[in-house]
C-alpha cells in the first residue's frame, strides 16, 4: 500500500465510496478545488496492484482555534488564538473497511503534520468527528475533545510526537 497526495487524473475518485455521502462529495468534488485554491491537501491510500483504486483519503488544512474554547490547563500556555493543524476530513472505501486502514491513515496524517511543524508552528492537531463512534476511534489514539464541543477533538503536537515514539518502539 501507499498513500500519496490526491491527483484527480491518476486516481479514481469516481469509484470510491465510503457510505457517506459527505465524505464521498468531498472527495469527488471539492477536494480538487480545494487543492488549487491551497485550501487542503488530499492524500489516498491506494494499493500497488491497482494505485488509481483509491482505498482510503483525508485531508489536512489550518484552522483557528480560539483560546476560549480550549481547557483553561492548555489555553493558559498560549498568548492568544492559535493556528492549529486540521485533519478535515478522512473515508475508508466501503470495501476496505475493517481492515485497519483508518489507522493507517490517521499515523500517517500525524506524521505529515509533525513534518510539516518543522517549517510551519503547530501547537497542536484538531480533528472533528462525526459521530460518538469515529470520537472514540480519535480517542484510542490520545486525542481528547473541547470542553464544550465532544466531538471536537484535539491532540498537542507534543503528545502527538510521543505517541508515534511509543508506536514505533512497540514494533520493535
Amino acid at each position: 500500500m501507499k498513500i500519496t497526495q490526491f491527483d484527480k487524473n491518476e486516481h479514481d475518485r469516481k469509484s470510491f465510496d465510503c457510505g457517506n455521502t459527505e465524505l464521498n462529495n468531498y472527495l469527488k468534488c471539492i477536494s480538487g478545488q480545494h487543492e488549487k485554491k491551497d485550501i487542503s491537501r488530499t492524500y489516498v491510500l491506494t494499493s500497488a496492484l491497482n494505485p488509481s483504486h483509491i482505498k482510503g483519503y483525508y485531508s489536512i488544512a489550518v484552522a483557528q482555534v480560539s483560546l476560549c474554547e480550549l481547557p483553561t490547563e492548555i489555553a493558559k500556555k498560549y498568548p492568544s488564538e492559535i493556528t492549529c493543524s486540521l485533519i478535515g476530513r478522512m473515508a475508508v472505501n466501503h470495501t476496505c473497511q475493517r481492515q485497519g486502514l483508518g489507522s493507517i491513515l490517521l499515523i500517517d496524517a500525524i506524521k505529515r503534520i509533525i513534518q510539516a511543524s518543522s517549517a510551519i508552528p503547530i501547537p497542536m492537531i484538531i480533528v472533528q468527528a462525526k459521530n460518538e463512534d469515529v470520537r472514540r476511534f480519535y480517542s484510542e489514539f490520545g486525542f481528547v475533545s473541547f470542553p464544550d464541543n465532544y466531538l471536537k477533538l484535539m491532540m498537542t503536537l507534543a503528545h502527538a510526537k510521543a505517541m508515534l515514539k511509543e508506536a514505533e518502539h512497540y514494533k520493535m
